[in-house]
Parts: structure tokens; sequence; C-alpha cells
């Protein structure tokens, strides 16, 4: 009995280190883009309006797309499509580097994209399955794993594009795909988590009485949707634009703010799954959206040591109730 509860503990350390190993990989390559837009727009001589062109079309496809990919996670979605998913992404985006149209440079993100979209619903689903009875401390490990790819896509896609060349990215296509393979040499595929069709073989009866979600319940979720969306979108600004034109006062100043903003965001997770536990989500959530106002005011208002402290403590707040959203959208979807 102790043996086959150790070897079950085994497996499952082994499936949340390749479900958090894909996150990581899969946001490095969603992260990769924003901090090196500026060398795509000398490449292709792209102003403001078309660079953030190419972050609305990447935030459209990899967030927006994401209830629709969770309907279908839902009826169908097995954790092996995450391996599916990780080369997805990791061959479209290292593309981007060689592509010399603007206009298909979005499609190929666009594309990439979506894998993002598909990852994050269906691998936080996986992350809660392996986690057994600690569902929160699995699902915190596997947000602050991927939240470090932010600081390391910005560090690598900088490194590459200014001493090699945009174009050079195309080499990431090794690194990606040698994930995929060791996500599926720990067993992710084996991984079991509650979809349609699951519950369907389990019942001797197939016809299943579904339960619908309280209005209440609705209208929570649907805040903690606009929320996140609101928490990406500034995220993703604040990359490509603030960092953009601090660069233009100190290029040095600008990647010591943009390595402690991206530092920030999966510590921020981090201590605010770990506080979950200490003073509840209730209490987690209120904190983090309050000192993510107090951020957004410095960095909107206040003098250039207010707008660095605010950029810098921004990526700590903004990640500060990850954890509590997903928790809490999880515990809102009934299962039926």
């Amino acid at each position: 009995m102790e043996q086959t509860e150790y070897l079950s503990k085994k497996t499952g350390y082994k499936q949340l280190i390749a479900v958090s190993l894909g996150h990581f990989t899969n946001d490095f390559f969603a992260g990769l883009i924003s901090p090196i837009t500026v060398f795509f727009a000398y490449k292709m001589g792209l102003n403001f309006t078309q660079q953030g062109l190419l972050s609305i079309v990447m935030l459209i496809f990899a967030s927006f797309l994401q209830p629709f990919l969770g309907i279908l996670s839902d009826k169908r979605g097995k954790p092996g499509h995450l391996i599916i998913s990780i080369i997805w992404i990791t061959i479209w985006i290292s593309l981007s580097g060689i592509v010399i149209h603007y206009y298909l440079l979005i499609i190929v993100l666009a594309l990439g994209s979506s894998a993002s979209a598909l990852y994050h619903t269906l691998g936080t689903t996986t992350a809660v399955a392996v986690g057994g009875n600690s569902k929160g401390t699995s699902l915190s490990v596997f947000m602050t794993v991927g939240g470090f790819a932010g600081t390391f896509a910005s560090v690598v896609g900088i490194g590459i594009a200014e001493n090699f060349g945009v174009e050079k990215i195309i080499f990431l296509i090794i690194p990606g795909c040698v994930i995929a393979l060791i996500m599926f040499l720990l067993g992710i595929q084996h991984v079991v988590i509650e979809t349609e069709e699951n519950n369907k073989i389990k019942l001797q009866n197939p016809v299943k009485e579904k339960i619908k979600m309280s209005k209440a319940n609705k209208l929570w979720l649907s805040i903690l949707l606009y929320i996140s969306i609101m928490k990406t979108l500034s995220g993703v600004f604040i990359v490509t634009y603030g960092i953009q034109i601090m660069m233009l006062k100190n290029f040095t100043y600008a990647a010591m703010l943009l390595s402690i903003h991206l530092l920030g965001r999966p510590i921020g997770t981090m201590i605010g799954g770990m506080l979950i536990d200490v003073i509840g989500e209730k209490k987690v959530f209120l904190y983090g959206m309050g000192a993510t106002f107090i951020s957004f005011f410095m960095v909107a208002y206040g003098g250039s040591i207010a707008t660095a402290l605010g950029i810098g403590v921004l990526g700590f707040s903004i990640s500060f109730t990850n954890t509590v959203c997903v928790l809490s959208s999880h515990e809102m979807i009934p299962n039926g």
C-alpha cells in the first residue's frame, strides 16, 4: 500500500515537472516577441501603430481564444495535447524571425499564439489533476515556473536579436522540441483529467444531469475574466511601449527596469499563492488589487523616480492575484 502510494506520488511529481516545464516553454515563446518588437520595427520600418497591432493580434489569439479552447478541452481535452501545443508554438514563433513581410508576420504570430490559449486552459486543469490533495501547491508551482519565462524570454530574445540579428531566433526551435520530448518521457500524456468524454466512460448511464452555474458565480467569473484580460494587456503594453520609451533615455536603465518588472511577476504569483493558505483568498485578492492600483497610479502620475518604482512593483502586484483568480474560477465551475 505504502509502496503504491509512493509510486503514485513519484509519478505525480514527474507529471507536475512536465506540465510546469511546458508552461515555462509556452510562456517563453509567448513572451519572446514583445521585448524584441523594436528589432522587428527596425527591420521592417514599423511605426508604433503597427507594433501595437502585433501585440493586439498575439493577445487576441493567446487570451481571447481561451474560452473557446476551454470548451473543447472540457469535452475531449487530453494532457497529451500539451506536447503538440509546445511543438506548435515553438515552430511558429521561431519562424517569425525570418519573416520579411509585415502581414505574413501577423499571421505567423497569430498561429503561434493560439497554442498559448490551449496550453493555459488545458495546462491549468492538468496541474490541478496531478496535485491530488495539494491542488493549491501544485497550481502555484505550475504558475510560478511559467512566470519566470517572461524574464528569461526578455534576456534571451534581446541577447540574440542584438548580437546576432532577430533572424537567429529560428534556432530556438531546437530547445523547444527537446522540451516537448522531455514532457513525453515524463509521462504527461498519462494524466487523467475530468472531461465529458471521460465521464461518459465512467458512468454506466451516460446521460448525466448538468449542474448549472448560479448567476452570482457567472457574474464573479466574468469579473475575474475581465481582470485577467486587463492585467495581460497592461503587462504587454508595459513591456512593449514603456520600456521602449525609456530606452530613448538610457538603454541600461530600461533593461534594469524590465528585468525587475518581469522578475517580480513569478515572485508575486508564488507569494500570493502561498498566502492563500495563511490569510484566505479574499484578503489576497483585495491586497493584490489594491497594490496594483497604487502601482498604476505611480506609473501614470508619478515623477521619474515614482514611475520607475511603479513599473518595478507592478510586476509583483499584477501577479499577486494570479493563483487566487484561477482557484476561484475552478471552484465556481460545476463538474457537469
